[in-house]
């Protein structure tokens, strides 16, 4: 009867953090404080971006639960890889899919991550997430489908530290 159960498979972790076990207060223990906090439905997102952006990244979005847990780490990379770079470091993708602008999406559900390519090829953005075997990390497709910009800027937010409100600087897609 277990085996008809979907399989939860764990998230590879990102500079340390694991969704799916890591903490908003892990994040912001590790990170400091984020550009700016943003609630998007019942989850809060932190974000690191422009001065306060991670290494390596343009953009770091740490979606957490209600609960405090990172649900999902999507990052924005600053420097272009290209789908031979991702083989390189993933394999080959479970699946392929597009979003409704038909850039293409590489899909590794056992290992919990996304790949998100620009219209050029080069990749937009990399989801890490823990889900079902069976359903992969679809609330990142769902999500990245669903937005006419580059990141998926948050719906709505609350005061960033410069106190301005909002994400004053959604990217263009």
């Amino acid at each position: 009867m277990a085996l008809l159960l979907p399989a939860v498979v764990p998230a590879k972790a990102w500079q340390g953090i694991e969704p799916g076990k890591s903490t908003a207060a892990e994040v912001e223990a590790r990170f400091g404080e984020p550009t700016n906090r943003v609630k998007r439905g019942n989850l809060l997102v932190l974000a690191y971006k422009a001065d306060q952006a991670l290494p390596g990244t343009k953009e770091a979005q740490f979606h957490c639960r209600t609960d405090g847990v990172v649900e999902e780490i999507t990052v924005f990379l600053s420097v272009p890889l290209d789908a031979e770079s991702i083989e390189g470091t993933y394999g080959k993708p479970t699946s392929r899919t597009f979003t409704d602008s038909f850039q293409k999406v590489w899909q590794y559900p056992r290992k919990g991550v996304m790949v998100f390519f620009d219209r050029e090829g080069t990749v937009q953005a990399i989801t890490f997430s823990p889900g079902p075997a069976a359903k992969g990390t679809e609330k990142a497709t769902d999500r990245l489908r669903a937005e006419p910009r580059s990141h998926p800027a948050p719906e709505k937010s609350a005061p960033d530290k410069a106190g301005a409100g909002g994400d004053a600087d959604p990217p263009a897609r």
